[in-house]
């Protein structure tokens, strides 16, 4: 796995997401309402659209788009069930986020 910094910690809000771009990719991430930070790639499978111009109500993100809605702990559809958005590895390191943009994080 090859993690490399993506933000400060105190650059991702309490439940709240944000997008960041790392070799030239977009990256959501969102903080959960238990505090958990997840990685996901950043536009719905959809349309393209940017899932940061969504909603985060510290579980799911919907896309305001066409309101496809994605469980945040894992990227699964929960609207429609057959959609998801990729997950990556992600993890603190101090007060640095890593993120690993190679290491997909397998469907739940």
């Amino acid at each position: 796995m090859a993690f490399t910094r993506l933000c400060d910690i105190k650059d991702v809000p309490d439940d709240d997401m944000v997008s960041f771009v790392i070799d030239f990719e977009e990256v959501l991430v969102v903080r959960d309402a238990g505090g958990a930070l997840h990685a996901f790639e950043a536009t719905c499978p959809h349309e393209d659209f940017p899932l940061v111009e969504g909603l985060f109500d510290g579980s799911t993100i919907t896309c305001v788009n066409h309101g496809w809605i994605f469980d945040a702990s894992n990227g699964r559809g929960i609207n429609p069930l057959s959609c998801r958005i990729a997950q990556y590895p992600i993890r603190v390191d101090g007060d640095e986020v890593l993120v690993d943009l190679e290491g997909e994080v397998p469907p739940a």
